[in-house]
C-alpha cells in the first residue's frame, strides 16, 4: 500500500499494487547506501563531545577568531576564517530551545534548510548559502543535522573515514573527512514547526564514540524507485 500525502499533511491518494508492479518501475536497479547510527539522548541538553578539535585542523587556525564573515558558509576554509570547536558550540548553543518552523511532513529537506539558515546567522554569516554538498557549511568544516527520530542518516562516507577531503589545504594541512565537526540538532515536532531541545557537537574522529553506529553489514542499502505522476490517478508535476 502507498499514500500520497499533500503538503498540509493530508492523504490525497491510496493506491495497492503488488511486488511485480513496482518492479516494473524500477528502471535502474541501482542501490542507495549510507552509513547511519544511533541517536541517543543524555541528561544535558548541550553537549560538545570533542574537547578540541583534531590535531591536523588545530594546525589550520590564524591568530584571531573572527566575529563576523563577509563570505559565504560555501567557501573553502582558510586559516583567517576558521573557528575553534569550542566557538562553534558557543555560537550555535543559543539555537536550543528556538522552534524551525515546519513545511510539512514531506519537506524535510525545507525543513533542514531552515535550520542551516539559523546556524549561519548565529556563526556570524551576513549571508546563507548551501551548495548541497558536504560539508554543509563548508567554510567551517562544519556537517548539519537535523534530528525528530533516532535514525541518523550519514550518507556514504562514514565520519571516522581518513580519506582527504576535497579542500584545499590550509597551511600546509590535507584536512580529512574525520577532521570535519558535526553538528546534530534534536527536536520534538510542536505544532506547525520543530522545537530544538538538544545540540550535540563533535568531530567525525568522535563521531561513533557517542552515537553506535548500526552493526550487521554496517553500510545499509535500499531501494528507492520514482514514481510517475500520474501513479495515483492524479497527475502532478
Amino acid at each position: 500500500m502507498l499514500i500520497r500525502v499533500n503538503d498540509n499533511s493530508l492523504v490525497t491518494g491510496v493506491r495497492v499494487v503488488t511486488g511485480k508492479t513496482l518492479s516494473l518501475l524500477d528502471h535502474t536497479g541501482t542501490l542507495t547506501q549510507k552509513y547511519q547510527a544511533r541517536l541517543t539522548l543524555g541528561e544535558e541538553a548541550k553537549e560538545l563531545i570533542s574537547a578540541s578539535d583534531t590535531d591536523r585542523v588545530l594546525k589550520c587556525f590564524g591568530t584571531r577568531v573572527p566575529n563576523r564573515f563577509a563570505g559565504l558558509p560555501t567557501d573553502n576554509p582558510a586559516a583567517d576564517s576558521l573557528l575553534p570547536i569550542v566557538e562553534v558550540f558557543k555560537r550555535i548553543s543559543s539555537l536550543v530551545g528556538q522552534l524551525i518552523k515546519d513545511p510539512g511532513i514531506d519537506q524535510e529537506r525545507n525543513r533542514g534548510g531552515e535550520l542551516h539558515r539559523k546556524i549561519c546567522l548565529a556563526l556570524g554569516y551576513k549571508r546563507t548559502a548551501d551548495d548541497g554538498q558536504f560539508p554543509d557549511v563548508r567554510h567551517q568544516l562544519l556537517e548539519v543535522k537535523l534530528q525528530t527520530s533516532p535514525t541518523i542518516d550519514l550518507g556514504l562516507v562514514a565520519p571516522s573515514c581518513e580519506e582527504a577531503l576535497d579542500v584545499p589545504q590550509i597551511n600546509d594541512v590535507q584536512i580529512r573527512h574525520c577532521d570535519v565537526r558535526y553538528a546534530l540538532l534534536y527536536g520534538q515536532l510542536q505544532g506547525k514547526g520543530v522545537r530544538l531541545t538538544h545540540f550535540f557537537l563533535m568531530t567525525g574522529r568522535d563521531f561513533f564514540s557517542r552515537f553506535p553506529q548500526f552493526g550487521g553489514r554496517v553500510l545499509n542499502r535500499k531501494l528507492q524507485i520514482p514514481l510517475p505522476g500520474n501513479f495515483f490517478g492524479i497527475e502532478t508535476e
